[in-house]
């Protein structure tokens, strides 16, 4: 694990145990003695994770001071993971947001495992797109846990903004595909069988799943952690409840980072893909569909479709007007073609449609259906028409896919020329 890591010493713990360990691993450890030090430090260079040293005692002006500065170093980091370290595991912890909690003699395997699942999950996210997004994703959450006879291992706070749900039986997860974080004891039988069953459903395939384990689980843990058959982590159910909850929490963080990011690129996938104005697919699209080697286009139609007359709408009815003729026209095509077949704005006011897996005859008859119902309705009262161009490739052999887009170009310019409203195929 490479990765860059900025200590916060402000309260003067011994943590070269916790550096040394840290760059056996290959991470490069910066360390900053105050907190203005590591705001500065944050501010302009890389980081992965920051391990915040936390006050033994608080009296009333430094708790003050420190909840000022957490509060300050939250906003900076962003999806930054930061975690606390104590100098004890009695010591009190001060109720802030913390992606985890460890103790300063914490062993080598601990501190991997834990730092490196951190890092694995920020590593997901781009700091500058999703930095602001991360105050926006604190919304109520759901845990569901399986086969646990009670849930005491969770601290009392998370139940203030999280549904949890408490399956003892095997299977009953049908219902709870909303949930955001899995937590299934690995002591029960099923344990395993369970975790499988939750990955391979689609809906959970980017959900947290924790095995929580105890004193009598060691030899279980090995075999689980060998399988490996999709858990994201694995919490002593004896920990400081505090601590499971922070790690937990974290775990649904990323995750919900990871749904509004995902949402983000399908919809700024969508809007690169269509056209604004007809809601159909823009000519950049089409041109990369065709370019796919795994298109087989034997037996294809391909129509090009131009709205006669075009520029006396725009100049008589306006831009605006013109621009819902358009979108008239796309959602008539929408109508009568298949939902496998492709429709796409080519130009201004020009259409093409490709047509797979399709007789010659069955798609002539869909393209004259096209015309004509444009033709018969009255868009506001204004009435429209089309001129269309067919080529039929019965092999594509015989013809390229490039070539009966520009045969089909033709002939709807000879259906225009002819005086519009009209079909051409090329025999």
């Amino acid at each position: 694990m490479v990765a860059r890591v900025l200590v916060i010493n402000e309260y003067k713990l011994d943590v070269g145990q916790i550096s040394s360990k840290l760059e056996d691993f290959y991470c490069s450890t910066l360390l900053a003695k105050s907190l203005e030090d590591s705001l500065r430090i944050i501010s302009s260079q890389f980081i992965d994770v920051v391990f915040l040293s936390l006050p033994k005692n608080f009296s009333e002006k430094s708790s003050k001071l420190f909840f000022d500065f957490f509060s300050i170093l939250r906003q900076l980091c962003g999806i930054i993971p930061i975690v606390g370290i104590t100098e004890s595991n009695e010591q009190e912890i001060p109720p802030i947001e913390l992606e985890d909690i460890i103790c300063i003699n914490i062993d080598r395997f601990n501190l991997l495992k834990r730092v490196k699942l951190l890092v694995k999950m920020k590593n997901l996210f781009d700091d500058n797109l999703l930095s602001d997004m991360y105050l926006e994703e604190r919304n109520a959450q759901k845990i569901v846990t399986i086969f646990h006879n009670n849930v005491d291992f969770l601290h009392k706070s998370i139940f203030e903004n999280t549904e949890v749900v408490v399956l003892r039986t095997w299977p009953m997860i049908d219902n709870v595909s909303d949930s955001d974080l899995f937590i299934i004891n690995i002591n029960h039988t099923h344990a395993h069988e369970c975790c499988a069953n939750l990955r391979l459903r689609k809906i959970n395939r980017h959900k947290p799943i924790v095995f929580t384990f105890d004193k009598f689980s060691e030899e279980k843990i090995k075999q689980t952690i060998e399988l490996d058959m999709g858990f994201t982590d694995i919490i002593d159910s004896a920990s400081n409840p505090l601590i499971t909850k922070c790690r937990l929490n974290s775990l649904i963080k990323y995750k919900k980072l990871y749904d509004a990011f995902s949402k983000k690129l399908k919809k700024s996938l969508y809007l690169s893909a269509i056209d604004s104005t007809t809601e159909v697919y823009n000519r950049s699209f089409f041109e990369d569909y065709l370019k796919n080697k795994d298109h087989n286009f034997s037996n294809s139609a391909v129509i090009m479709l131009d709205v006669d007359k075009f520029k006396l709408i725009n100049d008589k009815y306006g831009h605006s007007f013109a621009d819902s003729v358009l979108k008239h026209v796309s959602n008539m095509i929408k109508r009568y073609i298949r939902s496998s077949d492709i429709v796409a704005r080519y130009g201004g006011d020009e259409f093409i449609i490709l047509m797979h897996d399709i007789t010659r005859s069955i798609a002539e008859n869909v393209v004259h259906r096209i015309q004509k119902k444009i033709s018969d309705f009255a868009y506001q009262n204004v009435r429209c028409s089309v001129s269309v161009g067919v080529c039929y490739i019965e092999r594509i052999e015989k013809t390229s896919i490039y070539e009966a887009i520009s045969i089909a170009d033709k002939f709807m310019y000879i259906a225009k020329q002819s005086g519009g409203n009209s079909v051409k195929v090329c025999a």
